[in-house]
């Protein structure tokens, strides 16, 4: 299976169809419920930092959504790739892409939220700099999560 990363729309823009995959999403890989107004509100302009993944038929099988939180602070939103296209790099390639815009924008900082039992990201944030700075209670409907940060 391929896929590549292209910059994406604001979700305020998204058609009914990709809504409904954007929850599928969300729900298959934070095991979070979101409705499609949650969605369409989040905070996400149209920048280098705002990623699909489509496959081959232009089909979305993943997404990074960011924004820039201050003037040195972009703010990862949401990032979450289809089960059957993790392992292959593409978590790694939507970062350094990330990484780019920010640069490019004179950003020297990430932050972002994550659950705390998933392990699999936070491992992944740690080897890219990021740190737990605090814990959010109540965050996420399963449990704890983390506010993680890192310099760019």
């Amino acid at each position: 299976m391929s896929a590549r990363w292209f910059l994406g729309p604001s979700p305020k823009s998204l058609d009914q169809a990709t809504i409904e995959v954007v929850k599928q999403l969300f729900l298959d890989q934070t095991e979070e419920i979101y409705s499609e107004s949650s969605i369409k509100s989040l905070p996400i302009p149209e920048w280098g930092g705002n990623l699909v993944l489509l496959d081959e038929n232009n089909f979305l099988r993943g997404l990074l959504w960011t924004n820039k939180f201050s003037k040195t602070r972009v703010r990862v939103v949401a990032f979450a790739i289809d089960s059957d296209y993790k392992g292959q790099g593409l978590g790694a390639q939507a970062w350094e892409i990330l990484l780019a815009a920010a640069r490019a924008d004179s950003m020297s900082e990430i932050q972002l939220e994550v659950r705390g039992d998933n392990t699999f990201a936070i491992e992944f944030y740690r080897r890219r700099g990021l740190e737990v700075i605090s814990t959010l209670e109540g965050y996420y409907r399963a449990g704890i999560g983390y506010v993680m940060r890192g310099n760019i």
